[in-house]
């Protein structure tokens, strides 16, 4: 059944803006249990399957909420999330898929029209930038994503704005609802990521909350904006140094040009 925002417009044809079908699109999964890595290929190294929406981890939940706020039919919304999850250039494949948010996810992003980096914008004066400096000796040093091999593109300094935590924290009551809220810890020797955590930010009655799969909870949880951020702050193990936002954008072309491809490619097979 549709979310009751998204089928008023249908039954409208009205559009409403992308944060609301955002933030409609993903208020079913609110209790969804946690599961780590719950998508994959279907096949091969990673055999999960490319869409559900019984479990969910912090990126993931962020991807298909974008899917489905640009369309609900679930064969349509699947093919907007590959798009989303994985490199033009050919099928998904476990080489292709989007892992590292500095490098890859955020900036193939961006370049789509998905999102749009405004953490310049609304840092202002507080704003910080990080670098990630990836290189094969780098690589092959690293303790994490054991199966993915060294990619040539993803060589150089790959930087990031960030809005430091005491910044953010400051900053929290005028957050607007519609961003992607990613938590930047200190760097850790031979990790090629300092994202460890992701967001929507999502508003109610006026009140802004995170809504993002919590590992501590065990599922998808709303939580206040002001104490997601004051509880980072209290972390101490790796500690966190700032977050990243990037606003959510309607994608329309991208996406309706996506579909009709798609359903040319099927009236010729």
């Amino acid at each position: 059944m549709l979310p009751v925002l998204l089928a008023a417009a249908v039954a409208t044809s009205a559009v409403p803006p992308i944060a609301e079908r955002v933030e409609a699109a993903s208020a079913p999964f609110v209790g969804a249990p946690y599961r780590r890595s719950p998508l994959g290929e279907g096949e091969g190294i990673d055999p999960d399957a490319r869409y559900r929406e019984d479990a969910f981890d912090c990126l993931t939940l962020v991807e298909t909420a974008i899917a489905l706020a640009h369309r609900s039919d679930r064969a349509q919304a699947a093919r907007i999330l590959d798009d989303i999850r994985y490199a033009d250039g050919g099928p998904p494949s476990y080489e292709r898929r989007l892992h590292l948010m500095e490098a890859q996810w955020i900036p193939d992003l961006v370049r789509k029209g998905y999102l749009e980096e405004v953490t310049p914008e609304l840092a202002g004066e507080a704003l910080e930038w990080i670098e990630i400096a990836l290189d094969p000796q780098r690589w092959k040093a690293r303790t994490v994503l054991p199966a993915l091999r060294w990619l040539p593109e993803l060589e150089g300094v790959h930087r990031l704005p960030i809005l430091p935590l005491d910044a953010a924290r400051a900053l929290a009551a005028t957050l607007p609802a519609g961003l992607v809220i990613d938590v930047v810890r200190e760097p850790r020797e031979g990790t090629p990521t300092r994202i460890t955590h992701t967001g929507l930010i999502v508003e109610r009655e006026g009140v802004r909350y995170v809504r993002h799969a919590a590992l501590r909870e065990r599922r998808v949880i709303d939580e206040p904006l002001d104490a997601f951020l004051e509880r980072h702050a209290r972390m101490r193990l790796r500690r966190v140094v700032g977050v990243h936002l990037a606003r959510i954008r309607d994608n329309e072309a991208r996406v309706a040009a996506l579909l009709r491809a798609e359903e040319s490619i099927a009236r010729t097979d």
